[in-house]
C-alpha cells in the first residue's frame, strides 16, 4: 500500500494526471454541450410532431358534444348501430342517428390519425375534480400495446373511468380544466408503468364557450430517442477515453525527459544537503536543462544551501546567547522570589499569623506583597500589582517595594506612605506604569487598622464573632499609584477583633478565565474562602489557588496570582 502511495505522489504521475483530467474535463464539457444541443433538437422535433398531431385531433374533436355521448352511453350506441344494420329506422330518432354518426366518424378519424402517424395513445377525457384530478371519464380512448408488439389496439368504453399515471399528469389536467393553461407538455424519460419513456400533450377542448368541455391527450413513446441519446453518449465517452490514453503516452514521454529527470536531480541534491548540511563545488543550476521554472528552482536550492550554512552558524551563536539569557532570567526570578518575605520569619509573634504566595504568569512577575514590623506594636501588610508584566514590571516592582518599605519604617499614616512612593516613582516613570496597591498598618495591641486602597481589589474580611464568614466590603479608595499623580490618596480605619481574618489578593485571582470565557469572580472567591474557615492561612491560600486552577482548566494563566492571608489573634 505504501509503494502505491509513493508512486501516486511522484511528480510525473501528478503532472500527467493533471493534464489528463484537464483534457477529460474539456472533452466532457464539449460532449455535454453537444449532447444538450442534440437533445434539444430531437426533443423539439418530437414535440413539434406530437403537437401537430394534436392539432389535427383537435380539429376532429372540436364539434363533439361530449355530454350527449355520455347521456346516450355506449350500450345504446351499439344498439342503434344494430338497428341501423337491420334497417329498423322507425325505432331510432334522427337526433340519435346524428349523435352516433358523429361519434363513430370522429372515432374512425382519430384511430386512423393514431395508427398512420405513430401515435401510441390518443384520448378525450372529462377530468373528475372531486377526486383531485387523479381520475377522468373516458369519451374516447385508443391505446396501442406498450409491449414489443404494438399492432394490438385497445379501446376504452365510453363513460368508463381512467386513473391518471403520475402527479405531473394530475397537475396538467388540473391546469387545463380550471383555465390556467390551454396546453401542457409532459416528457418522462424514466418511463410509465411498463417502463417505456413517453411524451404527452394535454390540450383543452371547447364547445363554443370559454370553459373547457374536455381534455385531449396525445401520447407517443420515445424509446427510440432515448436509445439514440445513450448510443451518442457511449460514442462520446469512447472518443474521450481514446484521446486521453494517447495523450497520456505522448505527454509522459515528453515530461519524463524535460521535467521529471531535472526535478529528480533537484530532489536528490536537496536530500543530500539535508543529510550533510555541506555545499558542493558544482552548482545545481548548470545541470537541470532550460525550462525557466526548473532553473529558478535550482537557483533557489543553490541559494538556500548557502544561506542555510550561514544560518546554522548564526543559530549556533544565538543558541549560546539564548542559553545565557535564560540563565540570567532564571536568576532574576530566583532573586525576585528571595526578596519576598516569608511568614516563618514572624512565627514567634503570638498576636497574629500570616502567609502569602505569588505565582507569576511569566518567569518574573509584576505583583508583589510585603509584611514587616515597623516597631514592636505595628505590622504593615502590603499587596500590589504593577500594570505590566515581564522584566520591566519586575524592576518597577522592586523599586516600588523598596520605597514603600523605607517610607513605612519612618512612620506616618497609610496614605502618607502611598503618597510618598507615588511622588518618587512619578519622577522617572517614562514608561507610564502604574500600581494598584492596598496597604494597612495594624496595631497589634488594639487591632486598629489604618488602611489606604490605591485602586486595588477590596480585601475579604472574616469576623470571628459572626456566622457570615468571609465577605468583601467596599471601602473608600483612590486612584492607582502613578495613574493620576498629585490627585491624592485617601485612607480609612477599621478594627480587628481576636480571631478576625483578612484576605488580600490581586486581580489575577478574580480575573482568571475558563475556556468558556467566564471569569472566576468575587462570588467564587468567597465560596472558596468560606468552604472551611478553620484552616490555617497557608492552607487557605493553597485551597483558593486550587479552586482557581480547577476553574481555569487548560486555559493558560495570563496574569500574576498573588495572595496574602492574615489572622489577628490579639494580645
Amino acid at each position: 500500500m505504501k509503494t502505491i502511495g509513493n508512486y501516486l505522489n511522484k511528480l510525473s504521475v501528478k503532472i500527467i494526471s493533471s493534464v489528463v483530467i484537464l483534457v477529460t474535463l474539456i472533452t466532457v464539457t464539449i460532449a455535454i454541450f453537444s449532447y444538450q444541443i442534440f437533445t434539444r433538437t430531437m426533443q423539439k422535433e418530437i414535440t413539434t410532431y406530437v403537437e401537430e398531431i394534436s392539432n389535427y385531433a383537435t380539429m376532429d374533436a372540436i364539434q363533439w358534444h361530449f355530454q350527449d355521448y355520455l347521456k346516450m352511453g355506449e350500450v345504446r350506441m351499439h344498439k342503434i348501430l344494430a338497428l341501423l344494420y337491420d334497417g329498423k329506422y322507425d325505432e331510432i330518432s334522427d337526433e340519435e342517428v346524428q349523435i352516433v354518426s358523429a361519434y363513430m366518424t370522429t372515432q374512425s378519424r382519430l384511430t386512423y390519425l393514431s395508427t398512420s402517424q405513430g401515435i401510441d395513445q390518443i384520448g378525450i377525457y372529462i377530468p373528475d375534480a372531486s377526486k383531485g384530478f387523479t381520475e377522468a371519464t373516458v369519451i374516447f380512448a385508443m391505446i396501442k400495446d406498450w409491449g414489443e408488439d404494438q399492432s394490438q389496439i385497445y379501446y376504452m368504453s365510453l363513460g368508463s373511468p381512467i386513473e391518471l399515471y403520475s402527479q405531473r399528469e394530475y397537475t396538467a389536467m388540473r391546469k387545463i380544466w380550471i383555465g390556467e393553461s390551454e396546453e401542457e407538455l409532459i416528457i418522462d424519460y424514466e418511463g410509465n408503468e411498463e417502463g417505456y419513456p413517453y411524451l404527452s400533450v394535454f390540450r383543452a377542448l371547447y364547445d363554443g364557450g370559454d370553459t373547457p368541455v374536455g381534455v385531449l391527450v396525445v401520447t407517443r413513446e420515445i424509446t427510440d430517442m432515448v436509445e439514440t441519446w445513450r448510443r451518442y453518449l457511449i460514442g462520446v465517452f469512447a472518443v474521450v477515453i481514446s484521446i486521453t490514453l494517447i495523450g497520456m503516452i505522448l505527454l509522459g514521454l515528453h515530461l519524463r525527459h524535460r521535467v521529471v529527470k531535472p526535478v529528480g536531480m533537484i530532489t536528490k541534491e536537496a536530500q543530500r544537503f539535508a543529510r550533510e548540511s555541506v555545499r558542493t563545488e558544482n552548482e545545481l543550476v548548470n545541470d537541470v536543462g532550460k525550462i525557466t521554472e526548473i532553473r529558478i528552482l535550482a537557483e533557489s536550492i543553490d541559494m538556500m544551501e548557502e544561506d542555510t550554512v550561514q544560518n546554522i552558524n548564526e543559530i549556533s551563536r544565538m543558541s549560546r546567547e539564548s542559553e545565557r539569557m535564560d540563565t540570567e532570567l532564571s536568576l532574576a526570578a530566583d532573586l525576585q522570589m528571595s526578596v519576598l518575605p516569608k511568614g516563618e520569619k514572624l512565627s514567634e509573634r503570638k498576636e497574629f499569623e500570616v502567609a502569602a504566595s505569588m505565582d507569576p504568569a511569566r518567569e518574573v512577575g509584576g505583583d508583589f506583597y510585603d509584611f514587616f514590623l515597623i516597631d514592636d506594636k505595628h505590622l504593615v501588610l502590603l499587596i500590589a500589582d504593577v500594570s505590566d508584566k515581564g522584566m520591566g514590571a519586575a524592576f518597577f516592582m522592586a523599586v516600588s517595594k523598596t520605597l514603600i518599605k523605607a517610607r513605612a519604617s519612618m512612620g506616618g499614616t497609610a496614605s502618607e506612605i502611598i503618597t510618598f512612593a507615588e511622588e518618587r516613582l512619578s519622577e522617572e516613570n517614562e514608561a507610564g506604569m502604574f500600581i494598584t496597591a492596598w496597604l494597612g498598618i495594624i496595631d497589634l495591641t488594639t487591632g486598629e487598622v489604618n488602611a489606604c486602597n490605591a485602586g486595588h481589589n477590596f480585601p475579604a474580611i472574616m469576623k470571628n464573632n459572626t456566622e457570615d464568614g468571609y465577605r468583601i466590603e467596599k471601602t473608600v479608595h483612590g486612584p492607582p499609584i502613578c495613574f493620576l499623580p498629585g490627585l491624592g490618596h485617601v485612607e480609612y480605619n477599621f478594627r480587628l477583633e481576636p480571631g478576625d481574618r483578612l484576605f488580600l489578593y490581586t486581580d489575577g485571582v478574580t480575573e482568571a478565565k475558563a475556556a468558556s470565557g467566564d471569569r472566576f469572580g468575587n462570588d467564587r472567591l468567597i465560596e472558596a474562602l468560606n468552604d472551611d474557615r478553620t484552616i490555617g492561612d497557608e492552607s487557605l491560600i493553597l485551597r483558593v489557588k486550587a479552586a482557581v486552577d480547577h476553574f481555569a482548566g487548560e486555559e493558560p494563566q495570563f496574569d500574576d496570582i498573588t495572595m496574602v492571608s492574615f489572622t489577628y489573634n490579639g494580645v
